[in-house]
Order: C-alpha cells, then structure tokens, then sequence
C-alpha cells in the first residue's frame, strides 16, 4: 500500500538518535498524513481488513480532521466506509462521524446492540466509555438513551462531565509550589529526563488569551534574562474549533506532558511554520497515576489541574505538539491576536505583521537549547528534552502577564 512506502523511506533516513521513542511519534504523524492522502486521492486501501487497532485509529483521525473541514473526498469516503472490521471504538467514532455530518440518523442497529452488550461487562475499554460521554448530544439526539444509560453505570462516564464542570482556580499556593518545588526528574523514566529542562505554562480559564511560559534549566535554576527578571515566554493552547479538551481537535488539555525532540524536518510549513516542531507526550499511564504524581509536588496531589491530561490521553488524544505558523491573523480584534488557533497543538507567534516580525518558534527552541547547555543550532534541536507543566490559574479574561505570575510570587 502506498502509505507504507512512505513511511519506510522517511524512517530510512532517520539518523540513529530517532531509534527509539521518538521513532513512533514519527511514525504516527507519517501514518495520519499518508491517511489523510489517500483519502484526497479516493482510494479504497485504507477501508478494508487487515489494519491493526492503531492504523484504524489514525485512519478514523485522518477521516474526522477532513471531514469536519468539510472535504468533499472524505465526505464521500464517509457515505461509503462499512468498518465492520474494525474495533468497537472506531466503529463508534465513525458513527458518531456520520451522525455529526447528517449522513445517518442513527447507529447502526447491530453496533448498537454490540455496544449495549460490550456495556454490560463490568470492564469495559475507558476510551469507549470516553467516546460515549463526549458525544452524548449527539447520540441522545439520534434517541440512543439506553445507550447513555448503560454507559453511565461506569464511573469514568463522569469524568467527561467533570472535565467540564472541575473548578480552574487554582490556589496560589498550589502554583507557587508547583513551580518551585516539582520534583527532580532523577527517577522518573529511569533517569531519561534528569538533563533536561522544565517549561511551566500558565494559562487562563478562557483558552482564547494567551498563555505564558516560564523555565528552568537542567540545573533546577530558574532562567532569567540578562536583566535578572524572570524568562517568559507567550503562547497560545486554544481549539480553532473552540472544543474542550477531552474531545479530538479541542483545546491542549492541562497537566503534564513530555518533551520528546523535534520532527526531522520543518515540513507543512503553512500548517506548522518555518521551524521543526517539538514533540509532545502524555505520562504513560500507572496504577492511581505514580507516575505522573512522581513530577507533581504533594500539594498538587490532590489538586484536579493535571486531570486534564488524563483524561484527553485515555481518550485517544494525539500528535500534540509546539509548533509556528505560515498562516496570518488578519483580525487585530481578536483576544489571541497575532496567534493562529490550532487543533489541540501549543501554538508560537510567527510571520511579519505591522507591529513586528515574529519568530517565536526559532527564539523557544533557542532558549531551550541554551537552558540545557548546548549550543543553539540546527543539530542540537534533536536532543531538546523536558517537562511541560500547563495549569490553568484563574477565570479573568486577558493574556498571562509576568504580574500574574509576580502577585503569586514567582518572579
């Protein structure tokens, strides 16, 4: 098949330090855009058995991008697809897909009746739990009630509708203590990010202002300007679609992510901009979260921040990244002016506009690059490394500025 061919010639020329993690996350982005491709191109491939779990799900990622764009070929790809074959989530997220797009009034009766059975077993996948609860609406509209009932006889049901609902101010004291007292990363993944830098990103309420960034290097210290005031950073962590963050395309979810390197090459440069894009992951789940919980300190244990991340990574989230823009905001009046809104991914001011020039992506990826005691170039980008904290602080409506940060005593 086609895509195959591409993905073996890009992780052909992949130099050795892609060997290992970063390889998969290559390997994805590779997969759903190829996807994406054949479906442009109407081809049949793609639809028939023989996928494993994680190839339809990219498929039905690809499918559902195009499709609520409005693509004509992935309309059409939608009329036509039957995935019978696939597992019992993609088969409902393609439902859901039609139903979103009125290209039917219902789920088909046999998915219906293998979801009410599936629902009766005690364990049940979380992610089609997930699934479920995200799309309530539409799947209440379509008079699937006893669906949504025997879905909320399990209790991660409700994590969707706390997500929802979960308090976003945060105590001072709990951000002040996040960013001064997370936890070394010695342990953590076996020492992988001991030399690597922590990013705290401190965002509001309302995803539609600016988010700003802080740092500290791979010496615990905090970065600072050649003034000595506080390094900061803006970014933007908003759905174009204005969606929430347990559902595909909605906003960067708050929490914790990893760091992981950059892509090969700063391709799509329309989508994504002039400069490699850095590579975001989830904390691998463990039992009652250890895991995460090892990079939080005590006082955010029992905070709900970082839940956020739990959930969006249960239920599929994916291909998160930190990225520029070759698009332009040509509207001054909007609250994230000059930033372009993404799909889910952390966004970077880039291109020229009347005011100034913006190269956001290229000064991070610099900064970052310094704070871990390399030199700030082309080939040190691979081993950019680190932990990114994203908290939500408070409701009020504006951009982040170093003031909220100082009123809360990090400066």
């Amino acid at each position: 098949m086609k895509h195959w061919m591409s993905i073996a010639l890009t992780l052909a020329f992949l130099p050795s330090v892609w060997a290992t993690p970063n390889q998969q996350n290559i390997f994805e982005e590779v997969l759903y855009n190829d996807f994406q491709q054949n479906i442009l191109e109407g081809s049949t491939s793609s639809r028939f058995s023989g996928f494993t779990a994680q190839e339809q799900s990219l498929y039905v990622d690809a499918l559902w991008d195009l499709s609520e764009d409005g693509n004509e070929m992935a309309l059409k790809t939608l009329n036509e697809l039957e995935p019978l074959h696939y597992e019992l989530t993609e088969q409902l997220r393609v439902a859901i897909l039609k139903l979103k797009n009125q290209r039917a009034d219902k789920l088909p009766p046999e998915l219906e009746a293998e979801l009410l059975n599936a629902l009766l077993n005690p364990l049940v996948d979380v992610r089609l739990i997930y699934t479920i609860a995200a799309y309530e609406a539409e799947l209440l509209a379509a008079g699937h009630d006893k669906l949504i009932s025997y879905a909320k006889n399990h209790p991660p049901y409700f994590d969707i509708s706390e997500d929802e609902i979960r308090s976003k101010e945060t105590t001072d004291s709990v951000i002040t203590d996040l960013f001064y007292n997370a936890p070394d990363t010695t342990i953590y993944m076996n020492g992988e990010y001991v030399k690597s830098v922590k990013i705290f990103m401190f965002c509001r309420d309302n995803r539609l202002y600016p988010c700003l960034m802080t740092m500290r290097d791979i010496h615990g210290e905090i970065v600072r300007n050649a003034d000595g005031s506080i390094w900061t950073h803006r970014a933007l962590a908003s759905s174009a679609r204005g969606l929430p963050s347990y559902t595909r395309n909605g906003n960067t979810p708050a929490g914790i992510f990893t760091i992981d390197s950059v892509m090969p090459s700063a391709d799509q440069q329309l989508s994504f901009g002039k400069f490699r894009r850095m590579i975001l992951n989830f904390v691998p789940k463990s039992q009652d979260e250890k895991l995460l919980k090892s990079l939080l300190p005590e006082s955010s244990h029992r905070e709900d921040w970082w839940k956020p991340t739990i959930v969006a990574r249960d239920a599929g989230r994916n291909l998160f990244r930190i990225h520029g823009t070759g698009k332009l905001n040509k509207d001054p009046m909007t609250p994230y002016y000059p930033f372009m809104r993404t799909s889910g991914c952390i966004a970077q001011r880039e291109n020229s506009y009347p005011e100034m020039k913006y190269q956001d992506q290229r000064e991070l990826l610099d900064d970052i690059m310094t704070a871990m005691d390399l030199v700030p170039n082309y080939q040190n980008e691979v081993k950019v490394k680190g932990i990114l904290y994203l908290m939500e602080i408070d409701d009020k409506n504006g951009p982040v500025l170093a003031e909220d940060l100082a009123l809360r005593g990090i400066e």
